[in-house]
């Protein structure tokens, strides 16, 4: 171990980038070297720590990710592009309010039961469970409850407390009019259904179904929330995750492709 100096690291960090991987692929592969160190020490190595951020640079990584956001317009028509006129029309508005105004994760709207959706003080909200098992409750904007309502009402699921929230319909062809298949959909059947919006819009294709989050906090954020308070609402381990959610205006763009009319 002794043998293993800043120099050397430096020259493999040098490596990596020649071999184009991405800045921050280079910064977690530098963080086990130095972890290992740092281990060894606590049980009585005595030499430095030669991957230490004191010795060699790791390279940077900007804070802002690189998911694309939407302007407001653009969420506004995707957030409408969903028909009243099928049942599975008013599922999709009702998921993507979801999004829209609890900003959760993909995962985490499939895992929602209608026994999920509670009213507390007078306010509607959703009991939301994320990762390691923790809950976190998230008050409802008034278009969220609207729309979760239309959907309850149509499916006719309200009082189903234990089952999913959002479930596919009993047949594709017929959107839901001839009921709906008592599972929870899945994550690829979410990401689906907002892409199939999102190119019906000729809205930029790399708008995904992360982006609904990207933008859900960014606008949070513009809007007043502190950076603790936004933390909350993520379901995040630390401030430090949700700032890389956070777009500047100019960064909330959805670039829209020619689409003949």
């Amino acid at each position: 171990m002794p043998e293993i100096k800043p120099h050397h690291v430096a020259a493999w960090r040098d490596q990596l980038l020649g071999q184009g991987l991405a800045n921050s692929s280079i910064v977690r592969k530098m963080t086990v070297p130095r972890s290992l160190f740092s281990y060894l020490q606590t049980y009585g190595y005595v030499g430095a720590n030669p991957a230490h951020s004191d010795f060699v640079a790791a390279p940077a990584v900007p804070r802002d990710g690189k998911t694309l956001g939407l302007t407001p317009e653009d969420y506004r028509r995707l957030l409408d592009a969903p028909s009243t006129d099928t049942p599975t029309g008013i599922r999709d508005r009702a998921i993507l309010a979801v999004f829209t105004y609890t900003g959760c994760r993909v995962g985490e709207l499939t895992r929602l039961r209608v026994g999920d959706y509670l009213q507390t003080g007078g306010h509607r909200i959703l009991n939301i469970r994320g990762k390691g098992g923790k809950e976190r409750r998230i008050p409802l904007h008034a278009e969220a409850v609207e729309r979760l309502e239309a959907w309850l009402e149509k499916a006719d699921i309200r009082y189903e407390r234990p089952t999913a929230m959002f479930r596919p319909p009993m047949t594709s062809r017929r959107a839901g009019r001839d009921g709906f298949v008592t599972r929870f959909l899945t994550r690829r059947a979410i990401q689906s259904l907002v892409e199939n919006y999102v190119d019906g819009l000729g809205l930029d294709p790399h708008v995904t179904v992360h982006s609904l989050r990207v933008t859900a906090l960014t606008t949070a954020g513009e809007r007043g929330s502190d950076i603790i308070d936004l933390q909350d609402f993520a379901g995040h381990a630390g401030p430090r995750t949700t700032l890389t959610y956070i777009r500047s205006r100019h960064r909330l763009r959805s670039r829209r492709r020619n689409v003949e009319q």
